[in-house]
This record gives structure tokens, C-alpha cells and sequence, in this order.
């Protein structure tokens, strides 16, 4: 398992990992938060709960997720370059 505060740590090893350096992945971090943000804010207009409000997800923070998302984008296209090498 990947922890995250040593990747934040460690430049070399987010480079070799996500590709990018720790302070861009710190800037992308802010630029998504507020994106995911506008998001939530946009898509839940008709629920009766307040925002926050119901069952919490499994991945907290918007740092969380991003690196969730990169990391599952980096791994589903080297599983898809295995298996079209071994096929």
C-alpha cells in the first residue's frame, strides 16, 4: 500500500509513481479541490439534506481522491498494456 505522506515527502518517489513532482501535485490538488467542490455544490440541488449531511465516503479528502484517480488511471493502462502484450 502507498503512503501518502511519504509520497508528499518524497519528490523522486511521486515522480516515479504519479509523474508528477510534489508541488505540482500540491497545485493540482487546490485547482481539483475547488473543482470537486463547484461539482457537489452543482449536482445535489434537489436533495433534502444539507450538504455533508448522510453516509461518508470511503476516500476523504479531495487529496485522497486525486491520487486515487491517478493512481487507478496509471495501473488500469499498464493492466491493459499486459494483457495486449500477452495476448
Amino acid at each position: 500500500m502507498i503512503n501518502k505522506e511519504r509520497l508528499l515527502r518524497d519528490n523522486r518517489l511521486c515522480k516515479a509513481i504519479i509523474g508528477l513532482s510534489v508541488e505540482e501535485l500540491k497545485n493540482l490538488a487546490a485547482e481539483f479541490s475547488a473543482c470537486y467542490l463547484i461539482y457537489r455544490k452543482k449536482n445535489r440541488k434537489d436533495h433534502e439534506r444539507q450538504m455533508g449531511a448522510g453516509q461518508k465516503g470511503f476516500i476523504p479528502t479531495p487529496l485522497d481522491k486525486l491520487l486515487f484517480i491517478l493512481l487507478s488511471l496509471l495501473l488500469n493502462s499498464e493492466i491493459k498494456l499486459l494483457s495486449i502484450k500477452t495476448s
